[in-house]
């Protein structure tokens, strides 16, 4: 594995390992307004949550066909189709909010 390589193995894990921390306080959170003890989560959060997520979902999916291609040496071919990825800059690229509300 390439520096390069590593360098995005690690964001991709910091970027999971934060997002757990926000899913968690995110349940705790529903938790807490469904008992009356908070107010719910902000539409606006919400919605950043769900970007952050769907961003992750994809780069997890990118790492597993970057994964495939190396490990089966068939040049990532799927189902007979090229599906190997681009390289991802997940610097930034994670933090744009998508909610349709903006």
């Amino acid at each position: 594995m390439t520096a390069p390589d590593w360098h995005d193995e690690l964001v991709l894990v910091a970027e999971l390992s934060s997002v757990n921390n926000q899913i968690a306080r995110y349940v705790l959170r529903l938790l807490d307004a469904d008992a009356g003890r908070r107010d719910q989560v902000g539409v606006a959060d919400e919605c950043a949550l769900g970007g952050r997520l769907v961003d992750l979902g994809y780069a997890l999916q990118n790492r597993a066909v970057h994964r495939a291609a190396g490990l089966n040496g068939d040049g990532g071919a799927i189902d007979d189709e090229d599906l190997r990825p681009t390289q991802l800059d997940l610097d930034g690229f994670l933090a744009r909010p998508r909610c349709a509300i903006h």
